[in-house]
């Protein structure tokens, strides 16, 4: 999942995805800048990820955002109507267990949901395999775990944490988020090249690509050692 954070305009994006294209599955519109982004842009970056194979998505900010202003029903009728995914999540905003899930299920009738569990502000004291459960019962196509709770900005990720969380869900069901190239590697080495990586900035997607496949330092030996000469 590719984290666009609204720097690169469709043209710019246009000629990086002819290249990188075949190594994402989605691309998702950061935090609330659909709401900033100049006027027709938002349409314009829907349309390149659509023509390169990737299916778009709001972040779950925007929701959260939406759930502050009460227009949450505003913004299930738009990404209905446009068929655009979208995040949910309550990493920031007090979003009530039971309004959460309810949201999760309102959106799955008519768009892919990437539910999120994890604060941004401050690490969350949850039940994980409870939290993980119920949001794939309502409806969440897969789970997001906030990149914060695996590691803190510029630090080690924890293999702990991480071992926790895959043991109350299938690896299959998750994303981790994976801003930093720590992460990335950390996540690749220790969960294998097929993990769900999550807020891939687009400028970093063949870096991430060669770390999977073992073509780049951290994860060649590990992933071709045993090869034969």
């Amino acid at each position: 999942m590719l984290l666009d954070r609204g720097e690169v305009g469709p043209a710019t994006l246009r000629d990086l995805l002819k290249v990188t294209s075949a190594h994402a599955d989605y691309a998702k519109l950061a935090w609330a800048s659909a709401l900033v982004m100049g006027p027709g842009t938002v349409e314009d970056k829907l349309a390149v990820y659509r023509d390169a194979g990737i299916t778009p998505l709001f972040g779950g900010t925007l929701f959260e955002y939406a759930f502050l202003q009460n227009k949450v029903e505003l913004l299930c009728d738009f990404v209905r109507d446009h068929k655009i995914c979208i995040e949910i999540s309550d990493g920031i905003v007090d979003v009530p267990r039971p309004d959460k899930l309810r949201w999760i299920e309102t959106f799955a009738k008519h768009v892919q949901v990437f539910s999120e569990v994890g604060g941004k502000l401050a690490s969350k004291k949850l039940d994980w395999k409870a939290a993980i459960a119920e949001e794939l019962a309502a409806g969440a196509y897969k789970v997001v775990i906030e990149g914060r709770e695996i590691g803190a900005a510029g630090g080690d990720t924890s293999v702990q944490f991480v071992d926790m969380i895959c043991a109350a869900a299938e690896p299959k069901q998750l994303v981790f988020e994976a801003l930093e190239r720590k992460q990335q590697v950390a996540l690749v080495q220790h969960l294998g090249q097929n993990v769900n990586l999550g807020n891939i900035p687009v400028t970093e997607l063949m870096a991430v690509e060669c770390y999977r496949m073992g073509l780049k330092d951290r994860t060649m030996m590990q992933m071709w050692k045993g090869a034969t000469r």
